[in-house]
């Protein structure tokens, strides 16, 4: 029976984050705990391990590491967990390789981790079959591309396909292991850079791009075909939107498929805009909405201090906004440690008077001073059990609930993507019989919130996902690019290689 190794290392690095990523902050998983943590869950490793038990081959987990989007990852972090999984695989001997990868992973001198690593496998491990999953918002490489023998990347934003992809990903490796078929890659990536927020992959243009690039896999010849949209936020010589086309031994059909979507997505560059409003404009709006009737909450969308994009989550400025209006039944969540020990110590029901947020750094917003009471104190670690990695642990930590005159202020421990409406739920909170919620993300909120919204409004909040890519100090980037630049050239035809 074919020995099948999976593993992985997963971190979407915000390179403009100020707080760095350390061996500590990732959440390792070695052998047997890989399986007992993700066997059952909607997740790239999940769908390995189904797939792999509906083949018939012998799984030998070896370590997945991940860690929530930050900042810079150290370099001895990423030396010790690369160098502990390619030990881990040689050990096992296996057949061939799988691993669950984010794509946008950047270290202390190694802008593209996962190229690196696709490097130190290839030397440690020669030739052996290796496939991937991948983030849609991966920066990807062509000397990740190169080193690689398959890839299928995220086809959704929000991400509801990893437990898919990671079962498409599996079988098309059995089928490589049988000498069914012989995969050849073709990478297109045109200057292009897009913005978080104008990524949806349910509405033009990227809807459209995945309607062309499910075409293409549809043709004869064709494996899979992976769009990713890209991780602006990191300031890389390769962020931004790429085409990687996989075929059956046709070099010259996977060029053709990469070169035409990429000239798609160039061609469409004008469309990529994301529409944001002054926050007090936008808290004003809300109101307004809310005058009007209807059901469930008005969603205020912080892009800017997007958790899921490595934002410290504690900006202030549309806590700020709120306060100001005095929007009562308003939902804001925001990361202070400090702030959640103080209201352990003086505990539930006592008036608490303190400085919160905007510490991290000083892009996201000045500390907002607070006076409120303590309803509830709680460890709010919860389960997904939406559309997003179903059934994987969240380690949230403490939490604290506070009433600040009828805006309820959730005070957490640690960062959480609100992803999930289990993240309010376990506090007792109701999210649709909020009358607004704010959502520190872009697009993913949609997979826990976008059923129940009554409206959502893009604000204009300022961090290190702001929707203005303009704004940000690119040094490492390749330029010209767009929309950075003007007038930048692009030969499509000559783009896939």
């Amino acid at each position: 029976m074919p020995r099948l190794a999976v593993g992985g290392l997963w971190h979407e690095t915000n390179t403009f984050a100020l707080s760095p990523t350390r061996l500590e902050d990732f959440q390792v998983l070695e052998g047997e705990a890989i399986t007992q943590t993700l066997a059952g869950t909607r997740t790239p490793i999940g769908g390995f391990l189904d797939a792999a038990r509906h083949l018939e081959l012998d799984v030998a987990p070896t370590l997945f590491a991940s860690a929530l989007p930050a900042g810079m990852v150290a370099r001895e972090a990423y030396e010790t967990l690369a160098g502990r999984l390619i030990d881990l695989v040689r050990r096992v001997q296996p057949h061939a390789l799988l691993l669950d990868l984010h794509g946008a992973m950047v270290a202390d001198r190694i802008d593209d981790v996962e190229g690196d690593l696709l490097r130190r496998m290839r030397q440690a491990l020669g030739g052996l079959p290796i496939g991937c999953v991948l983030d849609l918002h991966a920066n990807t490489s062509a000397d990740f591309v190169e080193r690689i023998d398959l890839i299928a990347g995220y086809d959704t934003y929000p991400h509801v396909d990893p437990y898919d992809r990671g079962i498409e990903v599996a079988h098309l490796l059995a089928r490589l292991l049988a000498g069914e078929i012989r995969p050849v890659r073709r990478y297109a990536q045109p200057p292009l850079l897009i913005a978080a927020a104008a990524q949806a992959t349910d509405r033009p243009p990227m809807a459209d791009l995945m309607r062309r690039a499910h075409q293409a896999e549809a043709l004869p010849g064709v494996l899979t075909v992976t769009v990713a949209a890209g991780f602006p936020y990191a300031d890389v010589p390769f962020a931004g939107l790429s085409v990687v086309a996989t075929a059956d031994g046709d070099a010259d059909l996977a060029s053709t498929v990469a070169r035409d979507l990429a000239a798609a997505a160039w061609a469409a560059r004008g469309q990529f805009r994301a529409h944001s409003m002054p926050p007090d404009e936008a808290v004003a709006r809300a109101l307004a909405l809310l005058e009007g009737g209807g059901s469930g909450p008005v969603v205020l969308v912080d892009a800017a201090d997007n958790v899921g994009g490595g934002a410290p989550g504690d900006g202030t400025v549309l806590l700020e906004a709120l306060l100001r209006a005095g929007a009562r039944g308003a939902v804001v969540a925001l990361r202070d440690p400090d702030v959640v020990a103080l209201a352990r110590r003086v505990g539930e029901g006592a008036e608490l008077h303190s400085e919160v947020g905007g510490k991290t750094d000083d892009r996201h917003g000045a500390p907002v001073t607070i006076r409120g009471r303590v309803v509830r104190l709680a460890r709010a670690d919860f389960t997904y059990t939406g559309s997003y990695m179903t059934g994987k642990r969240v380690p949230a930590g403490w939490a604290a609930l506070l009433d600040l005159d009828g805006i309820a202020l959730v005070v957490r421990e640690r960062r959480v993507m609100p992803f999930d409406q289990e993240e309010l739920r376990v506090l007792g909170i109701d999210p649709q019989e909020a009358a607004i919620l704010v959502v520190k993300s872009a697009i993913a909120w949609r997979a826990a919130y976008g059923d129940i919204a009554r409206a959502a409004i893009e604000v204009d909040t300022p961090g290190v996902c702001t929707n203005n890519l303009r704004s940000l100090p690119y040094r490492r980037l390749r330029r010209p690019v767009a929309p950075l630049d003007e007038d930048v050239p692009y030969a499509a035809d000559a783009a896939a290689g």
